[in-house]
């Protein structure tokens, strides 16, 4: 099943994995690019400990 949006983006699957605060990591990124969609590491990804500033 191709779309313009798999086409747009050379993906096979039209499921794009959201960027989500501490619950993506490379391994889960990779497994969704492996599947054919769209993977997004969060912009604490693979952080185990919280910082202040």
């Amino acid at each position: 099943m191709n779309n313009r949006i798999c086409e747009i983006l050379n993906i096979e699957k039209p499921i794009i994995q959201a960027p989500m605060s501490w619950v993506t990591n490379a391994e889960f990124v990779a497994a969704v690019s492996n599947a054919g969609g769209l993977g997004f590491l969060g912009p604490n990804a693979g952080q185990v400990d919280i910082t202040r500033s």
